[in-house]
């Protein structure tokens, strides 16, 4: 008997930590990103950030692979996220291959440098396939939890506005692209933390 608790008490352990590693892998992306992000725009003294894009990062021979690594991690977490969410939210649902679809582009954008042009539009792609997937997500699921297809709808929508904005007025596609990556992992942190947010939120009546 005391073997067979054992085990059970075994069994529940991994789950526990398996559930923790959910959890807590995209905060490591996040730290891993913004770390990457202040190593290598300080490596490299040519970068100015209101006057380029951050794929400069990737073709600064000395520290270029370490940028496009990391962004490369940024896209195996983002698709991991995006298994979670469809499976917690929507299961079965056809929208889990524009997600995909949008991240194999991120992917495509870190394993190839904007020294070819086809860089752009992997990035362009990327963009616009994930902005348009967390909008749809956030449109189709208010019909069954309103708060946070509501917020999820509201992230899309700033995605898209504020990037364009800053874009106009500075004309840098750094600021924009990092702007459009904090929407991002906000939107993931409400879905992973939804029990927390709402209760947050319900403090305000909402």
């Amino acid at each position: 008997m005391l073997g067979s608790g054992t085990k059970i008490t075994h069994s529940e352990n991994a789950k526990r930590r398996i559930e923790r590693l959910k959890q807590v892998h995209y905060l490591v992306a996040i730290v891993l990103f913004v770390g990457t992000f202040f190593f290598c725009s300080t490596y490299d003294t040519n970068f100015h950030l209101t006057t380029m894009s951050l794929s400069h990062l990737g073709i600064y021979k000395k520290i270029g692979f370490v940028w496009n690594i990391s962004l490369f991690i940024i896209g195996i977490t983002l698709m991991i996220e995006s298994f979670l969410n469809m499976n917690k939210y929507m299961p079965g649902s056809k929208l889990l291959y524009l997600f995909v679809a949008s991240i194999v582009c991120l992917l495509l954008t870190a394993s190839i440098t904007m020294d070819h042009p086809i860089h752009y539009y992997f990035a362009f792609s990327y963009f616009i396939g994930y902005t348009v997937g967390i909008f749809l997500f956030g449109l189709l699921l208010m019909k069954t939890d309103f708060r946070i297809g509501f917020i999820s709808v509201v992230i899309a929508i700033s995605t898209l506005v504020l990037p364009m904005w800053v874009l106009m007025w500075l004309h840098s596609y750094a600021i924009p692209e990092l702007i459009h990556t904090a929407l991002i992992f906000v939107w993931v942190s409400v879905t992973k933390f939804d029990a927390p947010y709402k209760n947050f939120i319900k403090r305000f009546g909402l």
